[in-house]
């Protein structure tokens, strides 16, 4: 069970996980048969930093999913500040059970978050909500090398069994009725600048306030100085990428 001081420490930050803004474009742009006002599923959207990003592109609908509500406030307050060609819905929801009828999307959007459901499972059960011809963008932990270190493998296999290479998730995607259209890895400083300095930058006034209580602390020791200190040494065998993909 997710602690409130874990949600805490993430609602402060602006991304949940690694990402960038311009990566988050560029799997976008790839997606040329669009129609001109898409209807968009952002689902697992955290705080929403690339909900804003993708409403700022072009003219959209974007409903953004999330089971936590001080999440969706803060997308809510960050929206009164932006100026977006689309807009944005948000609604508390589980991905698991999420509430809506067939072929309602053109455009179902994952970044970081698929993982919950584990990889193969989000494509079957979120496939019924595309429309025809519809296009699932979803970023996932991947192995970038095979040639895996003990300490690094055993991490990853515990935390996230579903990890696997490039060509095992295209597989998977095949098998679960999509067309792999294209893959993007994200770069380095997706995960330290966007990501781990963001994490480092609000650890000492979270503990500032919460340093008293065991739970908190574990949260920043694990979280942040534990992953950050694995991806340092480890960023060369693992990475997200980005799977665009389209129903079959």
């Amino acid at each position: 069970m997710i602690s409130e001081y874990f949600i805490e420490f993430f609602n402060r930050l602006e991304r949940q996980g690694p990402g960038d803004d311009n990566y988050t474009e560029l799997a976008f742009c790839l997606l040329d048969n669009l129609p001109k006002n898409p209807r968009i599923l952002d689902v697992g959207c955290g705080t929403g930093r690339q909900t804003l990003t993708l409403a700022g592109i072009a003219p959209c609908e974007i409903t953004a999913v999330d089971v936590f509500d001080s999440f969706l406030n803060k997308l809510n307050e960050n929206l009164k500040q932006e100026t977006l060609k689309g807009t944005i819905t948000t609604l508390n929801a589980s991905m698991l059970e999420l509430p809506f009828e067939d072929e309602q999307f053109d455009l179902i959007w994952s970044e970081g978050s698929i993982y919950i459901m584990g990889f193969e499972n989000g494509l079957k059960e979120w496939k019924r909500l595309l429309k025809p011809g519809g296009y699932l963008v979803a970023s996932e932990a991947t192995w970038l090398r095979r040639d895996i270190p003990e300490e690094i493998l055993n991490f990853w296999t515990t935390a996230y069994p579903e990890i696997g290479t490039v060509t095992e998730k295209l597989a998977v995607i095949e098998q679960c009725g999509y067309q792999p259209l294209a893959h993007l890895t994200l770069p380095e400083y997706g995960w330290q600048q966007n990501y781990y300095d963001q994490m480092e930058a609000q650890k000492q006034d979270f503990l500032d306030q919460y340093g008293d209580v065991a739970e908190a602390r574990e949260v920043v020791e694990s979280e942040l100085e534990m992953e950050r200190n694995l991806y340092q040494k480890y960023k060369d065998y693992y990475g997200y990428v980005f799977y665009i993909m389209r129903k079959i």
